[in-house]
């Protein structure tokens, strides 16, 4: 019997990061996913930031530590370099003063036509929060047919936020983001406020969201614990997914008294049960 496709989910990485960062970032979430059938690809933005920019834009000291407060506050590495990579970069201290350039629309769209179809989306902090505006209107915001990118089935933030600029919150505001989304939020984070993580949330669909909270501060947890939940939740979307196609076909077929139901096993029911129930909020 040949071996299943190989599934594909897009990784947009943070402001000041790289993909090659959050690939090294991400290396525990990597490994599990890719074991469970899932290949994850890191995009680089082609838009970069000079050190003398960022410095001067977060209130960061030039002297012998600057480095480490650049790696320490956006959760990156440093590595004596100068130019680093994000997927926009703010006018000034204001978080509504910065727009999208069209060279990022136009390497993003490149990106998936030539690696994709993609299974799902997953983003840290500013990469989550372009990856939840894209998904306001994926395929007209990047102009891409449903025959070169299927509609994503999932959507997973870490510290990802909604975009505060004026000209985002029309598309934000016309209906809520329907993809079913799993937001990962850090109880110490000191870098994207709750609020902000939570205006995100907010801004899905009341019964396709779920939010998850680990005890550390601004970066994407690692821990078997919480890789587990991550990984058992996008295993869950996709099993509801197939039993709605199963139903589906079933339509014009003789009609049985019970209904086959996706097999995950009681270890990961339990973890989604628990999972669900514990961290979804209550509006």
């Amino acid at each position: 019997m040949p071996p299943l496709p190989r599934k594909k989910i897009l990784m947009l990485h943070g402001f000041v990061q790289s993909g090659k960062i959050f690939s090294s970032k991400t290396g525990g979430l990597r490994k599990t996913l890719n074991k469970i059938g899932y290949d994850l690809l890191y995009p680089t933005s082609p838009m970069g930031i000079t050190k003398e920019e960022l410095m001067a834009q977060h209130n960061i000291k030039p002297g012998e530590d600057s480095d480490k407060e650049v790696a320490s506050q956006f959760n990156t590495t440093t590595d004596g370099q100068d130019v680093y990579y994000g997927w926009w970069k703010r006018s000034s201290s204001c978080f509504q003063d910065f727009d999208i350039g069209q060279d990022v629309w136009d390497y993003l769209r490149g990106y998936i036509l030539e690696n994709g179809p993609f299974e799902g989306i997953m983003g840290f902090s500013q990469g989550g929060a372009f990856a939840g505006y894209l998904l306001t209107n994926f395929h007209k915001l990047l102009n891409l047919t449903y025959e070169q990118q299927p509609p994503l089935k999932f959507f997973v933030t870490f510290s990802g936020f909604r975009l505060e600029a004026s000209q985002f919150q029309s598309d934000y505001d016309k209906q809520p983001l329907s993809v079913p989304s799993l937001h990962v939020q850090g109880e110490q984070d000191t870098v994207v406020s709750e609020a902000r993580i939570l205006s995100l949330y907010n801004s899905c669909q009341e019964d396709k969201r779920t939010l998850l909270r680990h005890p550390g501060g601004h970066y994407v947890p690692n821990s078997k614990q919480y890789v587990s939940q991550v990984c058992n939740w996008i295993q869950w979307i996709e099993s509801q997914g197939k039993t709605s196609s199963q139903e589906e076909s079933k339509d014009d077929a003789p009609k049985k008294q019970d209904t086959a139901k996706p097999d995950l096993g009681d270890d990961l029911m339990g973890t989604i049960d628990s999972m669900m129930g514990a961290t979804r909020l209550k509006d």
